[in-house]
């Protein structure tokens, strides 16, 4: 098993400033997933409070190509768990010191055990070199992970099956994270519901109140998932929600507001062009996914880079 790598500027940035911040707020650890062509950071129900979260790379957006090893007799994949802090800690620490270059590698060494006795441990071993300056950090990580093991994460990586339809949250989305805000307050569950005609709607039922919220004309993807007419603005906004559930053009499921609050809020780490919110066929999951900017090209979206979250849905 062989793992080197020397970090892209824009790849090293990426991490300590907008995902490895947002995964921390899921979650201590999470799992990360090397291969020849990508890396993913995962969390799954063994990292958060039921959130799954996949950050995803293309392998040249982090790494040099020209240095990149990632070797392994399974596929060529590694796999393993890691403390988001200490991570974040060091590649926070490497930019504070205006390192031009920061390498990698995957490295055993001999520690201590709890007897005594000396034992072998993993790390990734970082080194940060300047121009007066050379910062060689160690970073403790789980054993790496069994072919098995990796199979499973490699399947618990993507969230499934793409939601029939999406809005696009980022033109509403002070209004949304405004709205949860509030309605944590009155409960910790809301029904949230996604209409074809480009709406999302939150509510909240008490025994001694009701609260909702409607955040209109949303922008619906695949185009070809919008269905015009679909919402009767002269309808008061609870007729309009009862009427989509009824002729199909809407879907509700009820998540908890602290974890749909969270997702919302990560898009100030992470500046998405989009945000994408759907539920899944059958009601089976939420699916938020962000969507960038390619940073080198006007009005084209990146697929180097995406951020997915798969929120549980309560029952009713």
């Amino acid at each position: 098993m062989k793992l080197k790598a020397t970090l892209t500027e824009h790849g090293s940035r990426l991490l300590w400033k907008n995902f490895l911040p947002t995964i921390e707020k899921f979650g201590k650890t999470c799992q990360v997933l090397l291969g020849t062509d990508e890396v993913h950071f995962i969390q799954t129900s063994l990292n958060t409070d039921g959130v799954h979260v996949t950050a995803r790379f293309a392998a040249e957006t982090l790494f040099d190509t020209a240095t990149y090893r990632c070797q392994s007799k399974h596929y060529n994949l590694i796999a393993f768990q890691v403390e988001v802090g200490l991570l974040l800690r060091v590649l926070k620490g490497a930019a504070a010191t205006n390192a031009h270059v920061v390498d990698v590698k995957l490295t055993i060494r001999q520690v201590t055990g709890p007897a005594g006795e000396p034992t072998s441990k993993p790390f990734l071993s970082f080194t940060a070199s300047g121009a007066s300056t050379n910062v060689v950090q160690d970073v403790p990580i789980g054993r790496p992970y069994s072919p098995a093991e990796v199979s499973a994460l490699v399947a618990a990586k993507d969230v499934g099956a793409y939601c029939p339809a999406y809005v696009d949250l980022v033109p509403g989305l002070a209004a949304a994270q405004a709205i949860v805000d509030r309605l944590k307050a009155v409960d910790e569950c809301a029904m949230l519901a996604v209409c074809r005609g480009g709406d999302a709607h939150l509510l909240v039922q008490t025994t001694s109140v009701a609260l909702g919220a409607q955040i209109k004309d949303l922008p619906v993807y695949p185009h070809t998932a919008f269905v015009a007419g679909a919402c009767d603005r002269s309808k008061p906004v609870s007729e309009q929600l009862r009427m989509a559930l009824e002729n199909g053009t809407a879907v509700s499921v009820h998540v908890l507001l602290k974890q749909l609050a969270r997702v919302i809020s990560t898009s100030q780490l992470t500046e998405p062009a989009q945000v994408l919110l759907g539920i899944g066929e059958g009601g089976g999951h939420v699916h938020v996914l962000h969507v960038f900017r390619d940073p080198h090209k006007d009005d084209v979206y990146d697929d180097n880079v995406t951020l997915a979250f798969k929120l549980p849905v309560r029952d009713s």
